[in-house]
């Protein structure tokens, strides 16, 4: 159903598009989840199904305001006045709904669509179609544009950031009530690469430096060449994930030979237009800056920005730690190698990271 355009239906009981909500619109895209799976188990019992959920969900959206704008298949698309009116319809339907044996997912999202002729343009007709694309069946999923037009009536999980497919920018989701969901099926918040080959050993090493990471903000993995600092850090920032719901970001710096180019670098994967920190702001992230010791001189400009970015997180690989205030080094050793003492050496760093953490007066956590 993503189109640039969207045409209300030329049926009888169509409304023509004089009658679509003008100005701030709230969209509601349906669609049902395993529909082929579904017509298999049911067979012939399927059109009524059908039937019965298409009545249902008009009933709901129509009882709070919405008018109809398309439909294909099983997918619906309607349009609202007040973004309250459907977060109430998505809930009603959604009761409705429940006793049957078809699971809908619905997105909401809240914009100002072009009105033509033909009908509604606008990149928020591509988010809203997207935003339903990635939850399951029986979840109600919203942006934060929707979510901020609504009263405290309605309980919200925040999903975090979620890069959709054909957007942009990323975008920051909300689930209406607590019911638990797997994962939405959006790309992941991350770009950290995808490793050729299972991570094996140094399970001891990464429950330390996790430990370490929970009570600093900056953390340098350190040791010689080909200790296997970025594998290392590439799957204990890929464990951050669920902490860090704007995202965990992946900075190589091997190609860098100068160190002004660090924090530009960093603004060019971040997709920063506006500037660096004031992307950041007071996001929950976590940033991997990949071989930081070509580039070393730039170390300072990493305080600024934990400075100027209060749940920001750093890890860091290099051969030398960077020597700024609130830095935690973890040496990396050779996988050949054993610590003499794993649990003194995660005593010690852990007693440094709350000094650290104490001294700057922050939350050191994503969470």
């Amino acid at each position: 159903m993503v189109r640039g355009l969207y045409k209300p239906r030329e049926t009888r009981n169509a409304l023509r598009v004089r009658d679509l909500p003008r100005g701030t619109v709230t969209f509601l895209f349906t669609d049902i989840e395993g529909s082929t799976r579904l017509l298999s188990e049911l067979g012939e019992r399927y059109a009524d199904a059908l039937a019965e959920h298409r009545r249902l969900l008009r009933e709901a959206f129509r009882a709070h305001g919405g008018v109809e704008v398309d439909t294909q298949g099983d997918a619906f698309f309607y349009a609202f006045a007040k973004a309250a009116d459907a977060v109430a319809a998505a809930v009603e339907a959604q009761e409705m709904l429940t006793s049957g044996p078809i699971r809908v997912r619905m997105g909401v999202h809240t914009g100002q669509p072009q009105l033509t002729d033909e009908g509604y343009v606008g990149l928020d007709v591509h988010a809203g179609a997207r935003v339903a694309a990635c939850a399951h069946g029986g979840q109600v999923v919203l942006t934060k544009r929707t979510r901020d037009l609504v009263d405290a009536t309605f309980r919200f999980r925040d999903l975090g950031e979620h890069r959709l497919k054909d957007l942009d920018e990323a975008v920051w989701l909300y689930q209406l009530g607590d019911e638990l969901f797997p994962p939405l099926k959006s790309l992941s918040n991350t770009n950290l690469p995808i490793p050729a080959s299972s991570f094996l050993g140094r399970e001891t090493e990464l429950g330390e430096a996790q430990a370490l990471l929970h009570h600093t903000r900056l953390l340098t993995v350190s040791g010689p060449g080909g200790t296997g600092k970025t594998r290392f850090s590439i799957e204990l920032a890929s464990r951050q994930l669920a902490d860090c719901p704007n995202g965990v970001f992946w900075v190589p710096l091997a190609p860098l030979r100068e160190s002004v180019l660090v924090t530009e670098e960093a603004a060019r994967v971040l997709g920063a237009k506006d500037g660096l920190a004031a992307h950041i702001g007071g996001k929950r992230m976590l940033i991997l800056f990949d071989n930081f010791e070509q580039v070393v001189e730039a170390a300072p400009a990493l305080g600024d920005l934990l400075r100027a970015c209060p749940n920001l997180r750093l890890l860091v690989t290099s051969r030398e730690t960077l020597r700024i205030d609130g830095e935690t080094e973890f040496a990396l050793p050779p996988l050949v190698e054993e610590k003499a003492s794993p649990s003194s050496a995660h005593a010690r760093g852990l007693s440094r990271a709350r000094r650290c953490a104490s001294s700057a007066g922050v939350s050191t956590g994503c969470r």
